[in-house]
């Protein structure tokens, strides 16, 4: 009776299979590229985040310079646009100054300032382009 436990036990596997091993390694492998796509992807999607508010920024430096010159009453309707380099990306703006049409009241002591900026990412155009009003010259 001793011998057929003996041999009972040779028969159940101790170890893996190449096969098995070879499967594991392929859904690993499945896994970890999906993985790095997804991590590749982010970094692109932080990339245009920061280059976005980095056009924020300079936009809003551009109209407290515009503020500034509104109360100085030194406005100008529309300078050529102009170029500013920030964290290695060149930003190109052009600013728009214009009458309000659509409401006498605000026509009377406000101005529609408009800013567009706009630069290159990834061989395509990007811009964000801000609005705001502004005291009127008197």
């Amino acid at each position: 009776m001793t011998w057929l436990i003996g041999v009972n036990n040779l028969r159940t596997p101790r170890a893996f299979t190449l096969v098995e091993l070879m499967l594991s390694v392929l859904i690993l492998g499945i896994g970890l590229s999906a993985v790095a796509n997804s991590y590749i992807l982010a970094l692109r999607g932080a990339n245009s985040v920061r280059n976005n508010i980095s056009a924020l920024i300079l936009a809003k430096e551009k109209f407290q310079g515009l503020e500034m010159a509104s109360l100085k009453k030194a406005l100008s309707s529309a300078p050529a646009p102009e170029t500013i380099g920030s964290l290695g990306k060149d930003y190109s703006y052009q600013q728009e100054i214009t009458e309000i049409t659509a409401s006498a009241d605000l026509a009377e002591h406000l101005v529609l300032a408009c800013l567009k900026i706009s630069w290159n990412e990834r061989n395509s155009s990007k811009d964000v382009t801000l609005a705001t009003y502004l005291p009127k010259q008197k």
